[in-house]
């Protein structure tokens, strides 16, 4: 069972697992926070019966950033070992076994908009900021994350610059993928999600395994990598059932199905 932490509440039902920051007033993330994330999805992975991830932030705002009071007494020996217990949450989001939809319920600024990009992909408010403002309190990071989903030119424009952009004009650079009216955001991030939980356990596994590990790949040793999974997929029962089940028009029948 995934237990909640003080500032990150875990609900799961039917196979979802709904992951929400909450760190009033507007989910800033200190060192306590990130180290909770961590273990969440770390618990997240060891728990047979999830099959997705929502990550969402409490009240209207997704996450507004690193806790600045964090900053302002860091020294160089300090910052080393900060930085070490971000990379390692970061790296436990990017890494989760499962499928993590971004249900982005307000502005995503600094950390914020790591922690987005992090994600599988993004459903975004229509209210929702987008910054990387770290040049304007002393620190760097986060862009070569945000690289990933936006132009490399754009990417250096938020690092420069620090200004905040639309849901809107995110989407168009990449950043987000979906945009809705903000009373609908977790409703279209539930509705995705309750598609992928439907899927085979092992092949979404396998998928998010692979989609990973493909960002680092060039196109014909990704394709030989799929074909590896692939045939480890097809040594499970859920790969049959998947094929009668769509030879026979009806929905599959999985293991410890929801």
């Amino acid at each position: 069972m995934i237990k909640s932490e003080s500032f990150v509440r875990v609900e799961v039902e039917r196979g979802v697992a709904v992951v929400t920051l909450d760190r009033p007033p507007v989910n800033s993330v200190d060192l306590v926070t990130y180290d909770q994330l961590r273990r969440v999805f770390h618990a997240v992975n060891d728990d047979p019966d999830v099959r997705v991830v929502v990550f969402t932030g409490a009240g209207k705002v997704f996450c507004g950033g690193n806790d600045v009071n964090d900053f302002v007494d860091l020294d160089f020996h300090g910052s080393t070992e900060y930085l070490a217990h971000v990379r390692l949450c970061f790296n436990a989001i990017y890494d989760c076994k499962v499928p993590v939809v971004g249900a982005i319920n307000g502005s995503a600024v600094g950390t914020g908009i790591v922690l987005a990009s992090l994600c599988d992909f993004r459903i975004a408010s229509r209210n929702a900021k987008f910054a990387l403002p770290e040049i304007d309190v002393g620190v760097l990071g986060g862009a070569g994350h945000v690289a990933r989903l936006a132009t490399k030119g754009m990417t250096r424009l938020m690092a420069y610059t620090g200004r905040r952009f639309t849901a809107e004009e995110a989407k168009g650079f990449g950043v987000v993928d979906i945009v809705v009216d903000a009373d609908q955001v977790m409703t279209e991030a539930m509705k995705y999600a309750n598609e992928i939980a439907d899927k085979s356990p092992v092949a979404i596994r396998l998928s998010k395994e692979g989609l990973n590990r493909l960002e680092s790949m060039n196109l014909k040793e990704g394709y030989e990598y799929e074909c590896t999974l692939t045939a480890a997929v097809r040594r499970t029962p859920e790969a049959a059932e998947g094929a009668r089940a769509f030879l026979e028009k009806r929905q599959p029948a999985y293991a410890a199905s929801r």
